[in-house]
């Protein structure tokens, strides 16, 4: 379901798509928002398949801030939306918003995305590159996202394996896998008895097949919040914050 700027793909929560708990992972969710803007991308032929395989480009999400009222859970019938809403010269900034079947909103989410050359790895100019761009209107200013600080110290770390299934059709980690690898740091009765209530998260670097990448996680238990990063090596190639809730 699409008008002049806005896209709405309805789903239903699957059993693959949730934790334990029965809540939607957020690898999951993610994905649910990648594929309603795939989807619309699609209609231009600029989509990551067609951008790729036409020329040689790659869509690449750099940041995301996102607010949970609801988590979705095992079963449930949603209605996705993704609207384009500016760009510039290199930025194409997106909004995303979840509701239930009775439209009552769960999750909003801003972003921001570059494209990039694949071969050379290195950003293209979004506004010379897209004859469509859905409603989105051009802009000088640049969207402020939360700035993200690394801690001094971490509480736990663990290495991150990466394989064939990782890499998506850009040649790198696909983003949604870090979401996995940071709430996998978190004890298993804190995530039982929790619910991330924000997001906000900025990918710095790419990790790709020859990366050995390490998950650092520092709970600040007096706030409800966790720092999530991963670096490889001494690169940073994502940092996080997640603010909780109690179930």
């Amino acid at each position: 379901m699409a008008n002049d700027r806005n896209y709405t793909l309805e789903m239903e929560v699957p059993y693959y798509f949730v934790n334990f708990t029965g809540d939607i992972r957020l690898s999951a969710l993610v994905d649910m928002m990648l594929l309603t803007s795939e989807k619309q991308l699609h209609q231009s032929n600029v989509d990551s398949t067609e951008m790729v395989k036409d020329n040689g480009l790659g869509w690449v999400v750099v940041q995301y801030h996102m607010d949970i009222d609801k988590m979705p859970r095992l079963g449930q019938k949603l209605k996705i939306t993704t609207q384009a809403t500016s760009y510039n010269k290199y930025f194409f900034y997106r909004d995303f918003w979840v509701d239930d079947e009775k439209d009552n909103r769960m999750v909003t989410a801003q972003s921001s995305f570059v494209l990039i050359d694949i071969k050379e790895r290195k950003m293209v100019s979004v506004s010379d590159r897209l004859d469509d761009k859905f409603g989105a209107e051009e802009t000088s200013k640049l969207r402020r996202f939360k700035r993200l600080r690394v801690p001094e110290e971490y509480d736990f770390k663990q290495p991150q394996h990466i394989g064939y299934y990782n890499i998506d059709v850009n040649k790198h980690v696909n983003n949604s896998y870090y979401f996995d690898w940071m709430v996998d740091t978190l004890d298993l009765d804190y995530i039982a008895h929790h619910q991330i209530k924000s997001i906000d998260i900025k990918y710095e670097k790419e990790l790709n097949m020859q990366s050995d990448p390490l998950s650092y996680v520092k709970v600040d238990n007096t706030n409800n919040k966790s720092i999530h990063w991963i670096k490889n090596g001494d690169v940073l190639n994502v940092i996080a914050e997640f603010e909780w809730e109690n179930k």
